[in-house]
């Protein structure tokens, strides 16, 4: 009787196995119902538009667009619509110096000086501590000082790795997850250097030629000269409910392109995603070194060290690779990188462990498109039901700010005019404020800003281009005004990250050529209290001040009569002249107070 029943049970327990193997999909016949799903999500996020691919093993199981790459001329999305991918990027520059290692000319633990000479931190000890390792998994120490290449542009490499001397670390090397931009484009150069070639030529000949990503380019100009581009766009909330897509104009990429400037369609991009999920081969060829590409995605440096959120208890860890974001997704592994630039959102996903991989490129900047359509597309591959979520009573707007209908903003303390004129910033660049009307604005390479006067001397930056300044979209921009102990505006304090400390430009005074004429009328002894102040004109044809028992100064002209005193704030020196216009002598303004010299006579 036993026997039978155990016959009876290994009956029964096959025919459930049989039934379950016939029963069990395919991914794409797992998404073969999932359009609607997606273009629900396109509609609640305002978007104009994505294209998905999605990888098993080796072939692509799912592809499509979705919403408009045009919406003014209603140009579909397809596979082939060509994105900027932004951050999706530094996985492709950090490959390139793992195909470097495997042909035994770079070591990922020595210090990137040893490979870019001109590398220069502010302090010297990091020039032989911080490594390539260090840069691949953001653990410099270093924070993202992003606006010292967005807003202050530049097609240079040399002038951004110049810049980043004048760079302070915020936290210990490798003591802290600090993503930085910088460190891939120095990447990039370091693959220039050991190659002989461009970063954008060894992009195109390791990886976009070895895989047959056709579709695929680098650079704003080429994405606008693709034979089919997407525009870039983002929303605009008029305040009152109504959400509309508005066009965003590209932002060049140039010089830290390592960083972020590859453009690409799902088409291409499942390309790249076959190669991670079979350990850099493609096409049974290895264009990425099979060791690297493990090391790449396994962990180097912990990015949040804190418990599972309770609201999303299902992802679960937080590291870093190498241009890779790795983390737990409802039990399985998953490998990521997001990319953010001006009008586009994209998220490059892959589970290794499931040979699936999935990307998203959205035409929407700041976009929770990609990341929501990765989700709903992961939990269908893995049987996951997602409980739709309960409609609750409407929750008041509080994101905007609170205006205080009886504030009333107190005047500058100078007149407009004071406060033009370049500020400069070594590990930034240089901001030109200039007047026009009774207004402020501010030149950068890329961009002009419109100043809003705020309070006192505090200004926010809105978009020039813009007809009408929203001020209910307040950025967390602000540039404030300084003044030396002369009373002077010496300085600009420019706060763009809360987290972080201001930023301070200097303000350049304005060099003035004299002739040697008028250098020779300014000439001569000035005495002050018994004291001889020699003017004369040096050597090296520069007007200096020599005060007994004090080093000699330079004078640098503001006009023709004022002068700075070179390499010290707050010091100035005016010349006096009488009703014919002859030098009868000086006033020396420091911070304690202006004296008067007078010229002895010839």
């Amino acid at each position: 009787m036993s026997i039978s029943f155990v016959r009876a049970g290994l009956s029964a327990f096959c025919c459930v196995g049989i039934m379950s193997l016939a029963n069990a999909q395919s991914p794409a016949q797992k998404l073969e119902k999932i359009d609607a799903a997606l273009s629900d999500i396109l509609k609640e996020e305002h978007g104009a538009g994505f294209a998905i691919a999605v990888v098993e093993k080796n072939k692509v199981v799912f592809t499509k667009g979705f919403g408009y790459r045009d919406v003014a001329g209603k140009l579909p999305v397809t596979p082939h619509t060509q994105f900027a991918i932004g951050s999706c990027t530094k996985a492709f520059t950090s490959a390139l110096l793992g195909n470097l290692r495997k042909d035994g000319k770079v070591d990922f633990d020595k210090p990137a000086t040893t490979y870019l000479p001109a590398l220069d931190f502010s302090d010297p000890t990091l020039n032989y501590q911080v490594t390539l390792r260090d840069m691949m998994c953001h653990r410099t120490g270093f924070s993202r000082y992003d606006l010292a290449w967005y807003f202050f542009n530049t097609s240079s490499r040399d002038t951004l790795l110049q810049r980043m001397h004048y760079m302070k670390p915020t936290a210990p090397l490798r003591s802290r997850w600090q993503y930085n931009n910088f460190m891939f484009m120095v990447q990039g150069m370091v693959a220039e250097r050991l190659t002989g070639q461009s970063w954008e030529q060894n992009i195109n000949s390791q990886i976009f030629q070895p895989l047959g990503m056709s579709e695929s380019s680098i650079g704003t100009v080429a994405l606008a000269a693709a034979p089919e581009p997407s525009l870039g766009y983002t929303t605009d909330n008029n305040n009152k409910g109504v959400v509309t897509i508005k066009l965003q104009k590209y932002h060049p990429i140039i010089a830290m392109g390592p960083a972020g400037a590859i453009n690409s369609t799902a088409t291409d991009m499942a390309k790249w995603l076959i190669t991670w999920v079979n350990g850099g081969r493609y096409a049974q060829k290895e264009v990425l070194a099979a060791d690297y590409v493990k090391e790449a995605i396994s962990s180097q440096m912990i990015m949040d060290a804190s418990a599972p959120n309770p609201e999303t208890p299902f992802v679960q860890f937080g590291n870093y690779g190498f241009g890779w974001m790795l983390y737990a997704y409802r039990g399985h592994y998953r490998v990521e990188h997001g990319g953010n630039v001006d009008g586009f959102t994209a998220l490059t996903t892959f589970y290794p462990i499931d040979s699936i991989g999935i990307v998203v490129l959205s035409n929407q900047g700041n976009s929770r498109i990609p990341s929501r359509v990765i989700n709903a597309v992961s939990d269908q591959l893995f049987g996951v039901t997602t409980p739709a979520k309960k409609k609750g009573k409407p929750v008041e707007d509080t994101s905007k700010p609170y205006v205080d209908p009886n504030f009333k903003a107190h005047p500058t303390t100078h007149p407009i005019q004071a406060f033009t004129g370049v500020f400069r910033n070594n590990a930034f660049g240089d901001l030109n404020i200039y007047q026009k009307g009774d207004s402020l604005f501010a030149g950068l390479p890329d961009f002009t800003w419109h100043l809003y006067h705020e309070d006192y001397n505090i200004y926010s930056p809105y978009d020039a281009a813009d007809t009408v300044v929203d001020r209910s979209e307040k950025s967390n921009m602000r540039l404030q005004f300084l003044m030396n102990a002369t009373g002077d505006i010496d300085r600009l304090s420019f706060t763009y990250d809360p987290s972080g400390d201001p930023v301070i430009f200097d303000k350049q005074l304005p060099k003035v050529e004299i002739d040697a004429a008028a250098y020779a009328k300014l000439a001569g002894v000035y005495r002050i209290t018994g004291t001889a102040i020699t003017i004369r004109l040096s050597d090296a044809k520069e007007l200096q001040m020599d005060v007994p028992g004090q080093p000699v100064y330079i004078l640098e002209a503001i006009d023709k009569d004022m002068f700075s005193l070179k390499g010290i704030k707050g010091y100035k020196v005016q010349f006096v002249r009488d009703d014919k216009g002859d030098i009868i002598g000086l006033i020396s303004i420091q911070p304690n107070g202006s004296f008067r010299a007078l010229k002895d006579k010839q």
